[in-house]
């Protein structure tokens, strides 16, 4: 089940950060910063230790999503696309209906999913990702 999560779940999203992104993760500072910034934490949960988690920065009518990442122990679960709904449903109910990301364009099961759930590729940003470029995807609901 999906739930929202505090900052004290913040120690959890830092070690899935770790491991899902390496030297490209954020650190505890700043999810710190998104978390009081405003931004909007979805977690999942496996013996109270969270093991997949959205963040996303809402911005007046639309979501930007910053992060999506679930342990590899826990993927091809549907963990990322229960998280994905949670965030669109939340949003969905404070008059939020435009949701963007940007995925690696080499990240094709990432892709697939995005796709999956309505959202389109719109453009890209060169270089975005240490050199790789990234596509710019859109969901309007």
């Amino acid at each position: 089940m999906t739930q929202l999560l505090t900052n004290i779940d913040l120690d959890d999203v830092c070690v899935i950060e770790q491991e899902c992104f390496g030297k490209d993760a954020w650190n505890k500072n700043m999810l710190q910063s998104e978390y009081d910034g405003g931004s909007v934490f979805f977690g999942i949960k496996r013996d109270d230790k969270v093991v997949a988690y959205i963040c996303a920065r809402l911005i007046i009518d639309e979501a930007d999503i910053n992060n999506v990442a679930v342990l590899p122990d826990f993927r091809k679960q549907g963990m990322a696309q229960k998280l994905i709904q949670a965030l669109v449903d939340f949003c969905e109910q404070k008059g939020i209906k435009r949701f963007t990301l940007e995925v690696n364009a080499n990240n094709i099961p990432a892709k697939n999913l995005y796709g999956k759930m309505g959202f389109v590729s719109c453009g890209v940003r060169k270089g975005y990702y240490h050199g790789e470029d990234a596509e710019i995807m859109w969901l309007d609901k």
